[in-house]
């Protein structure tokens, strides 16, 4: 059976090379259930799928080494059309992947003789023009929610390993078809960043979108997140909803499919918390809330321990960046016992043990930078000017996100984070600097 290789280049020559396998193997790549298209995919659209799921594979198996980033990935891969990817799609794809992980990607294609192919259901013949990507966290729980037209011509696309109840459930009471649920074969790796995973679930949308021959995707992401600020100069952020990130992947999907792709985020221009006033707006607050309570949105909800600290399997941790995110939108969650059977988080952060603690504090304190920055700038390009280099340059005063934008959602998220937190913000000596501190 074909294989995918990756071999991973450092920054320093002197360490081994960092190398990872995904075995296509005799069954699909892909499990598929609910809506599909009439539409067949060509080669090289079901080469985009498996591809993006084995790509997804191969990163969770990277170790992480903080002295020695990876510059390099190169790539042996088997597809259907190794003609279009060697000319066209693979410096397309490279692209992507390079931007989302700020590394070089450098793949060789080669032919997939023994390529497996996914089977889907009966063909869905309703006119679809629109896909929504829909894991059942909070931000696409109320975009989807919070949608002011007709359901019927929106197909929700999602990626599931144990929530496709919670995801078909909360689909259905929002009054939506079925999604189509996408599981990935194998295993993920415990090594990997999670840095290019978008791509993977944007994938997913444009083979569902080409299925109906649709050419819009919705993406729904707060801001706060969706701008890919960093909390401080020391955080490595996702660019899973950036606009450029959008951009890069729309090149690929017009080439891999034709036609004109677009990919939207509503949501971009909002804090968490006014995501989730879109939601009470839209439906009331007694039916947003039971709703909001299904959702998750922890990274390690299912890990027993988080920096050496034991949690209990299923309670989110109250420290990773989502938690800290959602926690500020929705700070009535903080005790547990707020509704019956809600555990409460993990880790409360205004206890100095969490909030200083050396590794699961450190989030946490990387906010309390970014709030200091947010709420210490006498104006909008002061603010960007003080924020990490990372984040500047992603600042694109054509194509977006703006000062403006970005500015006024890290103005807005630091009053929420302080109001959250019990953090007062005060001056320092009368020179203008201010800093964040615990009352």
């Amino acid at each position: 059976m074909s294989q995918f290789t990756c071999t991973v280049h450092g920054v320093r020559k002197g360490l081994p090379l960092r190398k990872a396998i995904f075995d296509f193997g005799a069954d699909p790549v892909w499990t598929l259930h609910g809506p599909f298209g009439p539409r067949e995919l060509s080669a090289r659209g079901r080469d985009l799928i498996d591809l993006a799921g084995a790509i997804y594979r191969i990163e969770s198996q990277i170790r992480r080494r903080p002295t020695d980033p990876a510059v390099r990935w190169e790539l042996d891969i088997p597809v259907r059309d190794p003609d279009f990817w060697t000319s066209t799609g693979g410096p397309l794809l490279a692209s992507c992947l390079g931007f989302l992980n700020r590394a070089r990607w450098i793949p060789t294609f080669y032919a997939r003789s023994d390529a497996v192919e996914f089977i889907h259901p009966e063909p869905d013949e309703r006119k679809v023009d629109q896909i929504t990507l829909f894991s059942g966290g909070m931000d696409s729980l109320s975009g989807a929610g919070s949608h002011a037209g007709a359901r019927d011509p929106i197909q929700l696309v999602s990626f599931y390993h144990g929530q496709a109840r919670l995801q078909s459930e909360l689909a259905a009471e929002l009054g939506y078809h079925l999604p189509t649920q996408w599981r990935l074969t194998g295993r993920r790796g415990r090594e990997g960043m999670n840095l290019i995973r978008s791509f993977m679930f944007l994938s997913l949308g444009a083979a569902v979108a080409e299925s109906y021959g649709a050419r819009r995707i919705v993406q729904y992401e707060n801001g706060v997140l969706g701008t890919a600020v960093p909390q401080s100069g020391n955080f490595i952020t996702t660019r899973h909803a950036h606009p450029e990130t959008h951009r890069r992947i729309v090149k690929l999907f017009d080439a891999v499919f034709g036609g004109s792709f677009t990919i939207l985020n509503p949501f971009l221009p909002l804090t968490k918390r006014e995501v989730g006033e879109t939601l009470v707006a839209a439906l009331g607050a007694a039916r947003a809330e039971k709703l909001f309570r299904r959702t998750e949105t922890c990274w390690y909800l299912f890990q027993p321990k988080v920096g050496g600290l034991v949690k209990a399997n299923g309670q989110p941790c109250g420290v990773c960046t989502p938690c800290i995110v959602r926690r500020t939108a929705r700070p009535m969650e903080a005790a547990a016992g707020a509704w019956p059977d809600w555990p409460g988080y993990a880790f409360d952060l205004t206890d100095p043990r969490y909030g200083e603690h050396p590794v699961v504090g450190i989030t946490f304190r990387g906010y309390l930078e970014l709030i200091d920055i947010a709420l210490s700038a006498p104006n909008d390009t002061a603010l960007i000017d003080d924020l990490a280099p990372e984040a500047r340059a992603l600042i694109d005063e054509v194509d977006g996100p703006d000062e403006a934008l970005v500015a006024g959602v890290l103005r807005r998220f630091a009053g929420e984070f302080c109001n959250t937190f019990g953090i007062s913000h005060g001056s320092n000596n009368g020179n203008k600097q201010r800093k964040a501190r615990t009352k």
